[in-house]
């Protein structure tokens, strides 16, 4: 089996610079699109709430499809580059088609043409974001190095939604024409970066072909079955209810609450980003000295936190919401690295329990969760906004209509961060169980290759 040092930082930029247009397109639809298609496209923002929440609910269909289907793979290049490789052309085509609709289209025509893109292109991403996640963890077995794996996969998605905050907000806050331009490129850029990305893998491991689950049915229920995955499906989709809006909420807060000039959308964005970019290191660091599950504690607290301090924001606040992003972008990366060791780490657990390995089932169980309650808090901003008396053509809105946008913003994740962190302090596969486990694991591979 690999080692950790067989790892090259070119093996390891490769994992994580596919990643970096997938999550620049994704971000970019999650922050800007509900108010793009309000403001520049005349659809309502109860409609698109829909679209979303629905697009969301397909996701239980394609999640654990495409987590099975990637698990049982058999191709000579491998259980998970095929499935990256196939989606890279439909990313780019879905999302060229939902910044891009034709002209001449309105009402019904426009909200179905919406649909089909935004439809097509969560599929797109899950064919590309389950695959991928899978397959870090299969790139190493020992656990501080899947920190740097993470670790180095997050830093280079920072850069890609940093990209997506500055650049992309910039851009659709110019209008239609802008927006074109930006569209084209980013799909070019989608189909170039994750062709070069998967060049630069190293082989996937041979003795893991066909051990994925051989019932996607029975993959589903070892999920469920597992007692430390079904604690943190749990987790995950309450602080995804809670961070879910966020993204949707920012332009219209700064716009409509805050009132502040154009430019600062991109400027919050990229303080968010800079700051979780730099803290990687630190979270990876901390994890060599102190427990992944404290660690994560604090940071849902911290998220909840930064988060929360959006209550208080009114006209002209606009220096409040930039605390509050640095907080909260310097606390929520740490899920987002060590967060996925200790999923790999629960697939260890699995692997010692059934002997298979479905890396894909679990990391499609977990990223259904998380884009479910996105959807859900989506399609819940949505409809708010228009009972609330939301009017995207003039720029003075009622003090109901401020009102609910922050209570969202600030108040729900507020909430959802708390209970998340009760729930977490409840998970029990800490790292002496787990070196237990890998120790008897490497003990079969052994035997059995002898």
């Amino acid at each position: 089996m690999p080692q950790t040092e067989t790892l090259t930082l070119r093996m390891l930029v490769g994992y994580g610079v596919a990643s970096i247009p997938v999550i620049y397109s994704y971000m970019l639809v999650l922050i800007m699109y509900m108010k793009y298609a309000a403001t520049e496209l005349g659809a309502s923002t109860g409609a698109i709430g829909t679209v979303f929440l629905v697009a969301k609910l397909w996701d239980a269909v394609t999640d654990p499809m495409v987590g099975s289907l990637s698990d049982r793979t058999r191709h000579r290049s491998g259980r998970r580059r095929p499935w990256l490789l196939a989606s890279a052309p439909l990313l780019a085509l879905f999302s060229l088609m939902a910044w891009v609709p034709p002209g001449s289209i309105e009402g019904a025509a426009l909200i179905a043409w919406i649909a089909v893109a935004i439809f097509g292109f969560y599929t797109a991403y899950t064919m590309f974001e389950v695959p991928h996640m899978a397959l870090g963890a299969e790139l190493t077995l020992e656990a501080s190095a899947r920190n740097r794996v993470f670790g180095i996969r997050q830093a280079l998605k920072i850069l890609g939604m940093l990209a997506a905050g500055v650049v992309g907000t910039w851009a659709v806050e110019r209008g239609v024409a802008s927006t074109r331009v930006m569209a084209i490129v980013v799909s070019v850029l989608t189909l170039g970066m994750i062709v070069y990305g998967v060049s630069l893998l190293p082989p996937e491991r041979a003795e893991y072909r066909g051990r994925g689950g051989t019932n996607p049915f029975r993959a589903v229920a070892d999920v469920l079955r597992n007692r430390h995955a079904r604690l943190l499906l749990a987790v995950i989709f309450i602080d995804g209810i809670g961070a879910g809006g966020i993204g949707v909420l920012t332009p219209f807060v700064l716009d409509y609450v805050v009132g502040a000039p154009p430019l600062v959308l991109p400027a919050l964005m990229g303080a968010y980003m800079l700051v979780s970019l730099a803290v990687v290191p630190v979270w990876v660091g901390l994890a060599r000295r102190y427990a992944k599950k404290r660690l994560m504690l604090i940071s849902m607290l911290g998220s909840g936190i930064g988060y929360g301090m959006v209550v208080f924001a009114g006209e002209g606040d606009w220096l409040l919401i930039l605390v509050s992003a640095i907080v909260a972008g310097a606390a929520g990366v740490c899920p987002n690295v060590l967060g996925y060791t200790i999923k790999s780490e629960i697939i260890d657990w699995d692997e010692h329990a059934t002997g298979e390995r479905k890396e894909g089932a679990y990391f499609a169980g977990w990223s259904f969760v998380s884009k479910l309650a996105a959807g859900v808090m989506i399609g819940i901003v949505g409809w708010a906004l228009e009972w609330a008396g939301f009017d995207g053509s003039v720029q003075e809105q009622t003090e109901l209509v401020k009102r609910t946008m922050v209570l969202l913003m600030g108040g729900f994740p507020l909430v959802c961060f708390g209970l998340g962190a009760v729930a977490f302090s409840r998970f029990e596969l800490d790292e002496s169980e787990h070196a237990r486990i890998r120790a008897e694991l490497d003990a079969r591979a052994r035997t059995s290759a002898s």
